[in-house]
């Protein structure tokens, strides 16, 4: 069984698209096809049902991709770890974090990363708490950038910072004259707020909980972005974590009432390589541009 073939077994089982996962692997669908068929061919074994122009995993196929993806990542990392003796970085480094650390961030820790270890391929995607914790469980990412808390028992987490939780509004909303938020302006306020995939909306409960206030929520979206796009339009607000607050002409951040909110930073890992560590230790230098957890806890 050749490491190539549980390549392109893995991204065929990952797309269920022949033609999708050739173009991932730079080869033409025949090639992906031949290497298909000469893997089941050694297991005997069906991988794929296809269906019409569909395919999915059959129950061997189900099996193979748990081995091939753990065969592969051991493998993988073996390959680093021997890198990493003989002086040398090199390998993938798959990177996976919530939207605000994709943008304002992130482009920065990447960019000293490379400096350093210009022979790494990081790819890099933005996600929710819940997708990003379970790439990390399931070894497709190496390194997890979210907020506390995380549910997943055997994911690893390093603290990075604190940030302060702030309302963002447009300065035509009628709160953005506001010196100081009393509770009250909360109780019924409309407001668009991230999806319970991302921890920072369960916080967000919490707090609204201890303050007995109940926010209008409107809205519900995963992308932060568009969140400060929706604030922008005068009707809604949203809440960000300071860091992720880039000054905008159009928009006034505003301190919560009481004793605030504010979000822990952590990055996530169960397997680590020489490239996540090399990356943790960026970032966690980085991260002390801003207060820990400790410092406003």
């Amino acid at each position: 069984m050749e490491l190539r073939h549980l390549r392109y077994f893995i991204k065929a089982a990952e797309l269920l698209h022949f033609t999708r996962a050739a173009e991932a692997l730079y080869v033409s669908q025949p090639t992906l096809s031949t290497h298909i068929q000469q893997l089941e061919q050694e297991l005997g074994t069906e991988l794929f049902a296809r269906i019409g122009r569909h395919v999915k995993l059959t129950e061997a196929g189900e099996l193979l991709l748990v081995h091939a993806r753990q065969s592969v990542r051991e493998l993988q990392q073996a390959g680093e770890e021997i890198d990493a003796i003989k002086g040398l970085l090199r390998g993938n480094l798959q990177i996976a974090a919530l939207p605000l650390f994709s943008s304002v961030l992130l482009p920065g820790w990447i960019a000293a990363f490379n400096a350093m270890h210009p022979s790494v391929h990081i790819q890099a995607r933005s996600g929710t708490s819940d997708t990003i914790e379970s790439g990390v469980v399931a070894g497709s990412v190496d390194l997890g950038f979210a907020i506390l808390p995380v549910d997943h028992p055997d994911v690893n987490t390093r603290e990075l910072f604190a940030s302060q939780v702030v309302v963002i509004a447009s300065r035509k909303h009628p709160l953005a004259s506001s010196k100081q938020l009393k509770a009250e302006d909360l109780d019924g306020l409309p407001v668009a707020l991230a999806t319970h995939r991302v921890a920072s909306a369960r916080l967000l409960g919490q707090y609204f909980e201890r303050l007995g206030v109940k926010p209008q929520v409107v809205v519900e979206y995963d992308d932060a972005h568009a969140l400060v796009n929706i604030a922008k339009l005068g009707s809604l607000v949203t809440f960000l974590p300071m860091p992720g607050f880039i000054e905008d002409s159009d928009l006034c951040a505003l301190q919560l009432p009481g004793e605030g909110l504010y979000f822990t930073a952590v990055a996530l890992w169960s397997h680590a390589t020489p490239a996540s560590k090399a990356f943790l230790e960026i970032a966690t230098m980085e991260a002390k541009k801003f207060p820990a957890a400790s410092e406003v806890s």
